[in-house]
């Protein structure tokens, strides 16, 4: 089904499901990394950035560069289920995080995370996810 997208309406973010290595320039040590991925879905304009953890704080810091680098904010900001934006996942009304909902607060933006066990809720991200593992 296709779906028509508003500019500057929604920014979906996600975790690439397998950590990737990389290759620390000072040491010279490989590291495991997670990988971040937000996308507009009007005009497919993707933002990627390689995080030492899932953790609240690598969420929030992508999430404010991802801003940054889209040179805007949208309407809403859609994440999955993860526990660093949601407290409570589920079908149909997830708990935010305290400091994610923060987040929204100070750029004046809604969060909506996306529905648990519903991958088409956000099969951008997904698409988005799978072009990345396959570069």
């Amino acid at each position: 089904m296709h779906l028509e997208h508003k500019a500057g309406d929604k920014l979906y973010i996600d975790f690439a499901g397998d950590k990737q290595s990389i290759v620390d320039v000072e040491t010279g040590e490989i590291q495991q990394v997670e990988i971040f991925v937000g996308i507009l879905p009007c005009s497919q304009l993707t933002y990627v950035e390689a995080l030492r953890s899932q953790k609240k704080e690598d969420l929030i810091k992508a999430t404010e560069n991802a801003l940054l680098y889209l040179e805007g904010v949208p309407q809403v900001i859609v994440p999955d289920n993860l526990k660093a934006a949601v407290t409570r996942g589920s079908k149909y009304e997830a708990l935010l995080n305290e400091d994610f909902a923060s987040l929204a607060e100070h750029y004046g933006c809604t969060v909506i995370p996306a529905r648990a066990y519903k991958p088409r809720d956000k099969a951008l991200v997904e698409g988005a996810v799978k072009l990345i593992y396959r570069s």
